[in-house]
């Protein structure tokens, strides 16, 4: 059964769009419930409420504790979790296709009856101040917080998820709730379902979510702008220090990036595999291996729905910082002079193809796949439909991407370890040095 033909949609009366991919071969299906609401949809005051508001759903609704919920999925053997990013917030819950009713019913209870109890309000305060706490101890994880907050400034994108440690300890109730109201409205969610269900099972089960009005949400449409949406500024060129007491220095090298919907995503995503994607990546090889710099070295892409980062990170020795970053540079650069081989290439598409292949096998990817496409394209793009466009991409498209990446010169470069050494800042010029 081809996958276009497992796939079905609906968009129920109040804006709810229910997304199914039917898989009789497994035995487990993934339920997704999807809030185009994340951290850059917050006020700076609101900082981290998307990532509150995702743990407050797990205590407590109407007609469960905290414990019934996780006592209910825990005696099918199921799992429920979430997770917040800066464009959307999931929800999402496994279990054998036999408890679809017990699924979507606790999805719907938490969408419609949370209670957001103040005791339990305070509890997890302490939770996600322990969580910030545990970023504070992870130079790698906080140094793209900061990197990312460097870059896009006081726009939401540069926020970090979790909020502050100042932005928790003043969350109100009241904060929550209204966020709440505001952002959890039937049309801005997705439920997406695959598994052994048919698309009219799942459509049957969702009569309190396809209710015309939801308790407490505003009736009125709005705009994205009112929705607190606000277009994406240009990366902040630069070179930063930022001093803390490490072992190491944590680098980020990073250029803008291309959108989530940019048709060189595909030539960017390779090019990421061949420059830092594992462990016969350029990076990988040249720094480790060749010259032995760092243990951890890799790059990444950050696409987002206006805006788009290119990052390169590593961790090396503080008289090595120097010889790192020139590393760095000598392996982009080489993308932007020279043609890739057409057997390098066909690697790095085996790779990617690969990934993306073995992931179709898993029923929580699959939910997460029709839900990001919905996102940020409004379409279904098939496995066999994303294998081709990449087999399309070519070596000339590979070059032109990577002089796209650096045609202004610019790049952003954010240092974060001990007080570097006079020889250190007499190479590496950082416009700004300051503690942390």
């Amino acid at each position: 059964m081809q996958l276009q033909k497992r796939f079905k949609k609906s968009v129920f009366g109040n804006g709810l769009t229910l997304l199914t991919e039917r898989h009789p071969e497994f035995r487990s299906l993934s339920i997704g419930i999807w809030v185009k609401a994340g951290t850059r949809h917050e006020k700076s005051r609101e900082a981290g409420v998307s990532h509150f508001l995702e743990h407050m759903l797990f205590k407590g609704t109407e007609n469960r504790s905290a414990l019934e919920i996780a006592r209910e999925v825990d005696q099918v053997g199921g799992e429920f979790n979430a997770f917040t990013t800066r464009e959307y917030t999931c929800f999402h819950i496994m279990l054998l296709s036999r408890d679809l009713d017990l699924g979507v019913d606790i999805l719907s209870d938490i969408l419609l009856n949370s209670k957001f109890d103040s005791e339990e309000m305070e509890r997890e305060r302490k939770v996600i101040l322990q969580e910030i706490a545990m970023v504070e101890d992870s130079p790698e994880e906080l140094v793209h917080d900061l990197f990312f907050e460097i870059l896009y400034g006081r726009h939401g994108l540069g926020r970090p998820i979790l909020g502050t440690e100042t932005s928790i300890k003043r969350m109100r109730r009241s904060d929550l709730v209204r966020y709440f109201r505001k952002h959890y409205r039937p049309d801005q969610i997705i439920v997406s379902v695959a598994g052994n269900v048919s698309h009219e099972s799942v459509r049957k089960k969702m009569k309190l979510l396809s209710r015309k009005f939801w308790p407490g949400r505003p009736h009125k449409k709005e705009s994205r702008r009112q929705l607190g949406f606000e277009p994406a500024p240009h990366p902040k060129p630069g070179k930063w220090w930022i001093k803390r007491a490490t072992e190491q220095v944590h680098l980020v090298w990073g250029v803008e990036g291309p959108k989530y919907s940019s048709r060189d995503r595909f030539a960017t995503l390779l090019l990421n595999v061949y420059l830092g994607g594992g462990m016969s990546s350029s990076l990988f090889q040249e720094i480790r291996e060749q010259k032995g710099l760092a243990y951890t070295v890799y790059s990444s892409l950050s696409p987002f729905y206006d805006s788009g980062i290119f990052s390169i990170y590593a961790a090396t020795g503080m008289n090595q910082v120097p010889l790192c970053l020139k590393l760095i540079e000598e392996c982009v650069a080489k993308l932007k002079k020279q043609l890739l081989s057409e057997e390098d290439l066909q690697v790095v598409k085996d790779n990617l193809k690969g990934t993306i292949l073995l992931s179709s096998d898993n029923v929580e990817s699959r939910m997460t796949s029709l839900a990001k496409n919905e996102i940020f394209f409004g379409k279904l793009f098939s496995v066999d439909e994303i294998c081709h466009m990449i087999d399309e991409v070519c070596p000339h498209d590979i070059r032109r991407v990577a002089r796209k990446l650096l045609s202004h010169g610019s790049r952003s470069i954010l240092a974060l370890g001990p007080k570097p050494s006079r020889s250190v800042v007499s190479k590496i010029r950082p416009s700004v040095l300051k503690n942390y």
